[in-house]
């Protein structure tokens, strides 16, 4: 690429990223009528929890707003909510997204993950009890809460916490020996309900808890959302999640409200049933879906809005289907790419500086290099080319499936929701042993292409594979990457700092992070950097077959990173779809995971060839690959570490 391609790069990835920035900030805000706040909230024993409040601006302590408090799923973080947060501010409901215990920004609990679920939400009842008590513009009698899949499971024991509280003062003044008898006062009425801090709840993607004894211990309006093609579907009452049979968890949701003598034999999907006022409230929606797809489906937006306006008896002038969350995650998807494609740049940049230049692959080097590499097309070259490529994805689906199987046993506390010292992310785990076992695969396919290669050219040498670098340059090629890794996060932290942008699609995205994932992060950087490196082997390997356009190579050499992950998840989505249950049920997360990593193993073959052709050596791509994607995982996943007072 020539100096004026290269700054016309620069320039581009800038635009784009201002662009992303400024436009997505100012619809999250809706343009302007919404306030962000940062948060962080102490909680008891010393845990802490982070996340972000929009406030309608017009809300005020004469001007009270009712609020919802949303949390996200297991593996994920706050900005997951971010669509609901969008939607509902922008109709006068106040939302606080937060990082759940374990998650993002917030501390770990004082108990296990699954168990700080079932105890305080997760996070989500300290919030309840810190906005009724603290936030003066908010109506304490409509309150909400919602979540999805772990979030759903929180949202569920939210309302029992307070709605068993309301239960237990209701039978209290029954008694005989309390204020008005067996009869009950208005005071002691009044009592109950203000034990009862939640009026409404909204799981989404976790419908199992809806069960009688689970109802007993809720008096609020529930609604469900539960998709028809959850890959979780197969433990249903039903074996699939198609609700529109009369499928018991909803029939229990809707009977939950009915005396014994009026209960219902059917219920119709989305209709409402019950009272708002009276807390009778319910509703269940099912639309053809999958778990993940709720953070991207604007008919689940419009119906988490419609039952809030329902459960609050709000009017809003603005329809459902009128949302905006869609274009911010566009203008933050723009930002995304435009982040990645400002790699290549600042690394061409920083290698203009006097102590990096000699980095640089100068004319000379590049002569040398182009002229000991085969030329000239043979069918068993091609052959040989195209039979390697096939293994590596081949053999990268195969990994994902070794994967499953040693994840529970080389990490069984962290697989069991146990917190550990070492190594605390389930995922990345699983990940990293996907990585691992990729090297090992990787490394024999080089190996056997470099004797190939050998063969055809006695001049090739380990030399010009990129792989011969002296100490000093090693050192300093290594600092370069972290200075490439610095202009990478710092734009990431100056869009949230000025205007609470992030760079995201879907599920796919990149955040700040607080210090303490720097430790984290350094726990994995040796296992992945193994398989960066034997990824740029591989990669730039590709560039001595007879594929003439480079820009076709590097394509090539993306869809070798990622056919192996599309192919299983391919298997996954096609079985679900065409039977309605998922192929891999109880290890249905695995597979989902890796879907980001679709993107970021594409852009890591650009990234690795881009560096290669800039310097010369395989060292430079690895390093950033390492840096960046490694500590774009730890800081967008579950953190099991011990609590520390």
């Amino acid at each position: 690429m020539d100096k004026k391609s290269i700054r016309r790069l620069f320039v581009v990835s800038v635009v784009m990223i201002i662009v992303s920035v400024c436009l997505s900030g100012f619809l999250q805000t809706s343009f302007g009528k919404t306030e962000i706040i940062n948060f962080k909230v102490p909680t008891e024993n010393g845990q802490w929890l982070s996340g972000q409040l929009y406030k309608p601006k017009r809300s005020s302590a004469e001007n009270k707003v009712p609020l919802v408090i949303t949390e996200h799923g297991y593996l994920n973080n706050k900005h997951m909510q971010n669509v609901n947060a969008i939607e509902l501010s922008r109709r006068g409901i106040a939302v606080m997204t937060f990082d759940a215990y374990y998650h993002g920004k917030s501390s770990s609990a004082s108990e296990p993950v699954m168990e700080a679920v079932v105890a305080n939400g997760e996070g989500m009842i300290p919030l309840v009890e810190f906005a009724y008590h603290n936030l003066d513009y908010i109506d304490n009698h409509r309150i909400g809460v919602m979540g999805h899949s772990m979030g759903g499971m929180s949202t569920w024991m939210t309302l029992m916490h307070y709605g068993s509280q309301y239960y237990t003062a209701i039978e209290k003044a029954k008694t005989p020996d309390s204020e008005g008898g067996e009869d009950i006062t208005d005071r002691e009425l009044e009592y109950a309900n203000s034990l009862n801090k939640v009026s409404a709840g909204l799981p989404i993607g976790n419908i199992r808890l809806s069960s009688e004894e689970v109802f007993s211990q809720i008096h609020a309006n529930l609604g469900i959302i539960y998709g028809q093609l959850d890959e979780g579907n197969y433990d249903l009452s039903q074996g699939n999640g198609d609700l529109s049979n009369n499928a018991l968890e909803g029939l229990v949701a809707i009977n939950s409200i009915f005396p014994e003598d009026e209960q219902q034999s059917s219920f119709a999907v989305g209709q409402y049933y019950g009272d708002a006022e009276s807390q009778t409230l319910r509703v269940v929606h099912n639309p053809k879906q999958t778990h993940e797809w709720a953070h991207f489906s604007q008919k689940t937006v419009a119906e988490t809005v419609d039952f809030f306006n329902h459960s609050f008896g709000l009017s809003p002038k603005i329809k459902n289907t009128d949302q905006l969350w869609i274009w911010k995650e566009l203008f933050s998807f723009i930002g995304l790419l435009g982040i990645f494609l400002l790699i290549y740049p600042a690394s061409y940049y920083l290698l203009k500086i006097p102590y990096f230049r000699q980095l640089k692959l100068t004319k000379e080097q590049k002569n040398s290099l182009t002229s000991t590499m085969p030329t000239g097309k043979s069918n068993k070259k091609t052959r040989f080319f195209w039979i390697s490529w096939l293994l590596s994805w081949l053999f990268s689906a195969v990994g994902v499936i070794v994967a499953l199987k040693l994840d529970r046993f080389i990490f069984k506390s962290t697989s069991s929701f146990l917190s550990v010292k070492w190594f605390p992310q389930p995922i990345t785990n699983y990940i990293m042993i996907w990585a691992i076992f990729n090297s090992l695969v990787g490394l024999a396919l080089f190996i056997w292409k470099y004797r190939l290669e050998k063969r055809n050219n006695a001049e090739f040498s380990i030399q010009h594979l990129g792989l011969k670098i002296g100490l000093n340059n090693w050192m300093k090629t290594f600092i370069l990457a972290l200075c490439i890794f610095g202009v990478f996060f710092t734009v990431v932290f100056l869009a949230e700092y000025f205007l609470n942008a992030n760079f995201k699609l879907w599920i796919l995205g990149v955040f700040t992070f607080h210090s303490d994932k720097f430790l984290v992060w350094m726990n994995y950087l040796p296992f992945f950097f193994i398989f960066y490196l034997t990824n740029a082997l591989f990669i730039n390997k590709l560039s001595f077959s007879n594929i003439k356009s480079e820009k076709v190579n590097m394509i090539v050499a993306g869809f070798g990173n990622v056919l192996g992950i599309m192919l299983i998840n391919g298997i996954q989505y096609a079985v679900l779809f065409m039977t309605g249950n998922s192929f891999w049920q109880e290890t249905r997360l695995y597979p989902m995971v890796l879907l980001p990593f679709i993107f970021l193993l594409f852009a890591a073959a650009m990234i690795s060839r881009s560096l290669y052709k800039l310097t010369g050596n395989i060292w430079l791509g690895a390093m950033v690959n390492t840096l960046i994607i490694t500590m774009i995982g730890v800081a967008n996943t579950a953190t099991l570490v011990p609590f520390q007072t």
